[in-house]
């Protein structure tokens, strides 16, 4: 079971997290308390799903309600993983959004895209702005004394 709150109340009200997807899940009929739901068979009983029953029920809405070819089952996961590692969440953070259990499972949707890579590459400059003094002296030759006032004989005097 993975948590997704739905909103926050806030002092400035509420916020609400998924209004796109909530705006689709109100024109599904309402089958019980689960977003998902086992499949119940002609006698009665509880059934499974077959592999790609649901991707197939998704296509089916999607139809239904006039969306693109392009919206998959496979592509509302992956683009949410997607949003997710753009979002610059922690791997932990990811993983307790998408359920994975491992790591190794999580990262498999961690593409490499030019969000990604420009968003990192503002980190790494802010974080290079603000520790420009230190870096300098890291870097400085190699008998300087960290965090000295850079004069040697005066700081080993």
């Amino acid at each position: 079971m993975v948590w997704h709150p739905l909103e926050e109340m806030t002092e400035a009200g509420a916020v609400k997290f998924y209004v796109d997807a909530e705006a689709v899940l109100e024109r599904l009929p309402r089958l019980g308390v689960p977003l998902i739901l086992k499949a119940r068979r002609r006698d009665g009983a509880v059934g499974s799903y077959r592999p790609n029953h649901m991707a197939k029920l998704v296509r089916k809405l999607a139809d239904k309600f006039g969306m693109p070819a392009t919206f998959t089952l496979d592509a509302c996961r992956h683009g949410g993983m997607t949003e997710l590692e753009e979002a610059e969440l922690t791997t932990g953070q990811g993983r307790a959004l998408s359920g994975h259990r491992t790591d190794r499972a999580y990262s498999g949707y961690a593409k490499a895209t030019m969000e990604r890579a420009l968003a990192a590459t503002r980190k790494r400059h802010a974080h290079r702005l603000a520790n420009e003094n230190s870096t300098s002296v890291q870097n400085g030759r190699q008998n300087m004394i960290q965090n000295g006032n850079g004069n040697n004989e005066a700081a080993i005097a």
